[in-house]
């Protein structure tokens, strides 16, 4: 099961949204993009480093045009 370490959100919603989920599972790491909230389309990247996969995240979130960026992280990384 995936772990949720981080969860940002561009405060859209319907079609505008777009959110980017960094996951942890007990062998690698994820970056799941989605566009068009819960009902949209996805995307999923496989990491095998937290390096790598915070690298896909930045990507992901510099790629959305300007005026849908106002990102928000919604979910700080849990404490070890």
């Amino acid at each position: 099961m995936a772990e949720r370490v981080e969860h940002w959100f561009n405060r859209r919603y319907g079609r505008a949204r777009r959110d980017v989920y960094l996951l942890r599972t007990p062998t690698d790491w994820q970056v799941l993009g989605r566009e068009g909230g819960s009902e949209g389309r996805e995307v999923a990247h496989y990491f095998d480093d937290e390096a790598d996969a915070r690298t896909m995240v930045q990507a992901m979130l510099d790629s959305v045009e300007p005026q849908l960026s106002n990102w928000a992280l919604i979910s700080q990384p849990s404490p070890r």
